[in-house]
């Protein structure tokens, strides 16, 4: 019964299994009891390889740097 305590950022690719099977948000958000936001990306299973910058600015922003 225990959720993650902290705010959550959850990023997908937009062409993976995850986008057409699932609500990663929702999904998310039942196990966290903190904000969770995010959003898919324009890629596929591994994003911070095909997306590197991309996936850096996004843990820049969230991370507040």
């Amino acid at each position: 019964g225990q959720k993650v305590a902290c705010d959550l950022l959850v990023l997908w690719g937009a062409r993976g299994v995850v986008q057409r099977l699932f609500d990663p948000l929702a999904l998310w958000q039942a196990q966290c009891a903190g904000r969770v936001h995010g959003h898919a990306m324009p890629a596929g299973h591994f994003i911070p390889e095909e997306l590197p910058q991309q996936t850096a600015d996004e843990l820049l922003r969230f991370f507040g740097a």
